[in-house]
């Protein structure tokens, strides 16, 4: 089944709050990271429920929409529609950060996410 990435994209930046609530963008293996002028402006439960959505997570000031292994194709639909993007987040210079025991436990939890998304379809079809 294709994946219309037009209707996808429409649908996440109008989640987000509309383009104007945007003040850039970036992408990295599974997800559109956003950062937003208003995060209140964001429905989260409206993001979670687009087809082609896997989930969202709110982390580090960004709002990140997961999207899976197609989120380059997300990303290049949704810049038109007047979003500021920029470097992806893997290709962007890093600044070295401490290590918390809360930072140790949400890398933890966010490779976890990561790994086992994929998976609940499967898991819920194999059900009875």
């Amino acid at each position: 089944m294709a994946q219309d990435f037009k209707k996808l994209a429409r649908n996440v930046v109008a989640g987000v709050g509309g383009a104007e609530n945007v003040t850039n963008l970036t992408h990295c293996m599974t997800r559109l990271r956003f950062i937003l002028k208003d995060e209140s402006k964001a429905d989260d439960a409206k993001v979670k429920n687009i087809p082609g959505v896997m989930g969202l997570v709110k982390q580090g000031g960004q709002y990140q929409v997961i999207i899976g292994n197609n989120v380059a194709a997300a990303y290049k639909e949704i810049l038109p529609l007047g979003v500021e993007g920029s470097v992806a987040q893997d290709d962007a210079p890093k600044e070295k950060q401490k290590w918390t025991p809360k930072r140790v436990g949400m890398t933890i939890l966010d490779a976890i996410i990561g790994t086992m998304t994929p998976l609940i379809p499967a898991i819920i079809g194999g059900q009875w």
